[in-house]
């Protein structure tokens, strides 16, 4: 039976391609191992000793704390601060002037044996001195005196530099300018005390003068009347009038004046009871 030239013809070709198929199957037997081996570490690097790595402690996560209820936010308010009572305001220092019923005087009497103490800034009158009154809204001293202390009290304490100026009834400018004295025994009061004749002294039965006194700067704190009177009268003179207040003697004839009420009168003192000087 003669053969089919056809399979003839193909018969190598498969015989080819198995061959082929079994290298590819060897090759690929070697190649993959290597391809999926791990290369070769460096020999240095492979005998070292590896540090093991210390494995960082990871915290347990603590559980949430669990959420409070949300407060609703009220805006702050200011606390109010307790209100300050408000201090009284301070009282005004009145100015300086003298007291209600703030002058007044007292003389020790001029019958001394001895000299009495010091009245100097003395303004509270000591026991057994003659002291002043008011009559008839003036204040009236009563003389003769040793010496005669003028008070002045006023409403705080006196100031140094306080004076008193004197006038008599004919004068415009004061007869005395005098200094006065804090008080040693009232730090309200200033005082002049003097031995002045006629300021304590019995040169006319009777006397009003005008006190004005002043502060430092010459400002008026007290114009008033002031009489010194002696509070006894002599007998009137066969002229109608007083003696004399220093001598107590009555005026002569020769003495008068036009102007004196007893001008040309008779008789003139001339019986025992009112002798001629």
């Amino acid at each position: 039976m003669a053969e089919n030239p056809s399979k003839k013809s193909t018969l190598p070709v498969i015989l080819v391609l198995v061959a082929v198929a079994i290298i590819a199957a060897i090759i690929l037997a070697f190649e993959l191992p290597k391809a999926n081996s791990v290369a070769p570490t460096n020999t240095v690097e492979a005998t070292a000793t590896i540090i093991p790595t210390e494995v960082a402690d990871t915290a347990t996560p603590l559980p949430s704390p669990t959420s409070e209820p949300t407060e609703t936010s009220v805006p702050p308010t200011a606390t109010a601060l307790p209100t300050e009572t408000p201090l009284p305001s301070p009282t005004a220092i009145p100015a300086l002037a003298l007291k209600e019923n703030g002058f007044s005087a007292w003389c020790y009497p001029e019958d001394q044996v001895t000299a009495p103490p010091s009245a100097k800034g003395i303004s509270i009158a000591p026991e057994g001195t003659n002291k002043s009154s008011v009559v008839d809204g003036v204040p009236e001293v009563p003389i003769p005196g040793y010496s005669c202390n003028y008070v002045f009290e006023f409403n705080q304490a006196a100031p140094e530099g306080l004076k008193v100026e004197i006038y008599d009834w004919l004068q415009k400018k004061p007869a005395f300018d005098l200094p006065l004295d804090v008080a040693s025994d009232n730090p309200n009061a200033a005082v002049l005390s003097t031995t002045n004749a006629y300021l304590s002294k019995r040169v006319f039965w009777e006397y009003t003068y005008k006190f004005v006194v002043k502060d430092a700067d010459g400002n008026e704190l007290w114009n008033n009347p002031v009489k010194l009177n002696v509070p006894w009268r002599p007998a009137i003179c066969l002229a109608g009038v007083l003696p004399k207040a220093t001598s107590l003697r009555c005026p002569l004839r020769q003495d008068s004046h036009p102007w004196d009420a007893w001008y040309g009168k008779t008789p003139v003192p001339n019986d025992d009871e009112h002798p001629i000087p």
